[in-house]
């Protein structure tokens, strides 16, 4: 075993303290009881294909789980938490292809996340009608400034409710999965902000219950909790991330989180690119990419989104949105400018962006 620190900073000479673990490589899976963390056994491995329909799981006795449209659904974790489901009506009677989980940021709006034009995260809506996905979009605890988060990876984070949130994500996912007769092969966690960080903590602590993510203006911590947290997740995945360069609430370039009152009480994360390097060196890959592109859709914003890619079979897939702020991507949702956030780019839609990561990763 070596540490994750040593190697990365023997391969870009970096001083972080962030110290994964990086281990073998290979994406095995495992059966599951049902009495571990409520996800029903079907009887195979995870990937399966019970019913011989291709789909990678047994939807012989699955009905609809839930009507078509926005429910919200109460569950108990800790307490009661809830999430609210989009089902979308084309759906009908058949399985969905995936299930998304859309984690809103800190101080965020909540279930309101997935109102149509709310916020970027809502175009999963549009996603899920196109392409017969359920997405859910979980709630956060009331953090110590009074506004909605998760408690993620980051131990200097002093605003934080403390509630164990991977353990209500793992409810929410093995709830869904067991409606749905889902593998987690089908199962993709994506996340902006506080959800961003929160998903590479979920990630880390649940990395069999996840086929894939995707984070918008989220970077790893700098002082991570110990335990997965520090370790990392527990196999290479597939990551992809978007972040503006002129982010002041996610530093590009690491430092102190929305750092309002100047005391750094929201802890201290590293930079964008550790953190793309963090995963790269998770998944085995080379830090030179395999392609790229420049996207230049609006004239009118901060400036051009540029991909890059880094091929494997985990591979990383990183947009540097030159110019831009916090808010996630968007070409249909805008989020006005404010010295806090700063500006928004428009070359790129998130939820799409995302979901064509995601698809290319769901099993033949």
């Amino acid at each position: 075993m070596v540490s994750f620190q040593k190697l990365l900073h023997m391969a870009l000479a970096s001083m972080l303290t962030v110290t994964w673990i990086v281990t073998a490589a290979g994406c095995g899976s495992s059966t599951r009881t049902a009495g571990d963390a409520g996800i029903v056994d079907d009887g195979a491995p995870d990937g399966g294909d019970l019913d011989g329909d291709g789909d990678g799981g047994n939807h012989d006795d699955c009905l609809p789980a839930y009507p078509a449209g926005a429910t919200d659904v109460s569950i108990e974790s800790g307490g009661a938490r809830r999430f609210r489901l989009y089902v979308p009506a084309s759906l009908g009677t058949q399985p969905p292809r995936a299930l998304v989980v859309a984690l809103h940021g800190g101080g965020g709006e909540g279930l309101n996340t997935s109102e149509p034009g709310q916020h970027p995260l809502a175009v999963f809506r549009d996603v899920a009608d196109r392409e017969g996905l359920v997405v859910a979009f979980p709630e956060g605890t009331v953090a110590l400034d009074g506004k909605l988060g998760w408690t993620d990876c980051r131990a200097d984070n002093l605003m934080a409710s403390g509630a164990d949130d991977v353990a209500f994500l793992r409810a929410v996912v093995a709830r869904l999965r067991a409606d749905y007769c889902l593998p987690a092969t089908r199962v993709f966690m994506t996340g902006t902000s506080n959800g961003g960080q929160m998903t590479f903590a979920f990630a880390a602590n649940a990395t069999e219950d996840v086929a894939a993510i995707a984070v918008s203006s989220a970077n790893l911590p700098e002082n991570p909790l110990p335990g997965p947290c520090t370790a990392g997740p527990s196999r290479p995945i597939p990551v992809l991330f978007t972040h503006g360069s002129a982010d002041p609430a996610m530093p590009f370039l690491g430092g102190c989180v929305a750092n309002l009152g100047g005391n750094c009480a929201r802890g201290r994360v590293i930079g964008a690119e550790a953190t793309r390097d963090a995963f790269l060196l998770l998944n085995g890959l080379s830090s030179t990419w395999t392609s790229t592109e420049t996207v230049e859709v609006d004239p009118d914003d901060p400036g051009t989104a540029e991909r890059f890619v880094h091929d494997g079979v985990a591979p990383v897939e990183w947009w540097r949105l030159n110019g831009a702020g916090h808010p996630p991507p968007s070409l249909t949702v805008t989020v006005a400018p404010a010295p806090v956030i700063g500006a928004q780019n428009h070359d790129i839609e998130f939820a799409e962006t995302a979901w064509a990561f995601f698809e290319a990763r769901l099993p033949d």
